[in-house]
């Protein structure tokens, strides 16, 4: 019996072509498995999401409250420098 070189080459292609077929299939397994993992990590999580979905107006609400407060502060603490030179100023030409 005698074997040619494309007939020895389609051998090889299909031992691999079985080789990615089982690989292929092992990888959808695990994924089906990671997939219905994540299914169930979202049934059980879902109140929590829906609440955080509901209370995301407030949430920006308040987001935008401290941002507001925090400018504020900023805007005080610049006019207080301000002020602070001209006093300095002042008691440095008296001197």
């Amino acid at each position: 019996m005698e074997i040619s070189v494309w007939q020895l080459g389609v051998l090889l292609m299909a031992i691999g072509f079985v080789f990615v077929c089982i690989n292929l299939g092992n990888a959808i397994k695990s994924s089906t498995k990671i997939i219905l993992n994540l299914n169930k990590i979202i049934e059980q999580n879902e109140k929590k999401v829906d609440s955080i979905v509901t209370n995301l107006d407030s949430i920006t609400g308040d987001v935008e409250k401290v941002i507001s407060f925090g400018s504020n502060i900023s805007g005080f603490i610049e006019s207080v420098k301000f002020v602070n030179k001209i006093f300095f100023k002042k008691n440095k030409k008296e001197c």
